[in-house]
């Protein structure tokens, strides 16, 4: 039974191209977004191999070089398996089961602009997605949240006629989102021929119907989405 981790460093960061950095190489308390995800699925031991998914040539070099520093202070000589990412999360995600071995069961995908998950948060995934076939982070929904009913996007105006909705069934999805790689295939596989562009992997998994287990961890696991939230992890980093 071969768990793999299939880590997204490949994105575009348009909304953080103003601070001029990649936002998984940023500096965040002498470490950075990237090497803390890429260190928490090396230090599991439920966790075979790793395949990065990265942008180009420039950025995989720049990765490589954080992973030997994580290496090194593990004292390990492992290389993880790379493959260039796609044009949407879900063609990475394609590119990078392509490269799984034929002896993967599960597959843990994690976005690396969310840099606080630990490896205790791993193994307990793998206890879980094991049992049940697919399993994610994932937090019930707090906020009020109003459903726009005259949105257009072509008018600048702000006054919006607005709807309710019933928060009780709403959850947010983050990640690891981990499932049997076979349910993952078969998703992709619909999704392509229909003309589907999911968004993450719960979404391919609707798809063929497979139900998937909602865990709610005791920590904060913000993404990294706009400069503000660099701020926020490293005050989050600073009171472990």
């Amino acid at each position: 039974m071969k768990h793999i981790a299939i880590l997204l460093a490949g994105g575009s960061s348009k909304r953080m191209k103003q601070t001029g950095k990649d936002k998984l190489l940023h500096p965040i308390r002498k470490t950075n977004a990237f090497r803390l995800c890429y260190q928490a699925f090396a230090e599991s031991l439920e966790i075979e191999n790793i395949i990065i998914v990265y942008r180009d040539e420039e950025q995989k070099a720049l990765l490589e070089k954080e992973i030997d520093l994580v290496h090194l202070e593990l004292q390990s000589d492992f290389k993880p398996i790379f493959t260039q990412g796609g044009k949407e999360r879900m063609h990475s995600v394609d590119n990078a089961l392509a490269k799984c071995p034929e002896s993967c069961e599960f597959v843990y995908i994690h976005d690396c602009a969310r840099p606080m998950i630990t490896s205790a948060t791993i193994n307990k995934l793998k206890d879980i997605v094991s049992k049940e076939g697919a399993a994610v982070i994932a937090r019930p929904l707090h906020d009020t949240v109003k459903k726009i009913l005259n949105f257009d996007p072509e008018k600048s105006y702000f006054s919006y006629l607005t709807e309710t909705v019933d928060r009780k069934k709403l959850w947010i999805m983050e990640t690891p989102q981990c499932s049997k790689i076979g349910w993952l295939k078969d998703g992709i596989k619909i999704a392509k021929e229909k003309n589907i562009l999911a968004t993450d992997e719960v979404s391919i998994l609707e798809l063929v119907a497979k139900p998937v287990s909602l865990v709610n961890i005791d920590y904060p696991n913000p993404k990294i989405t706009a400069p503000a939230d660099l701020t926020f992890i490293n005050f989050l980093l600073s009171k472990k």
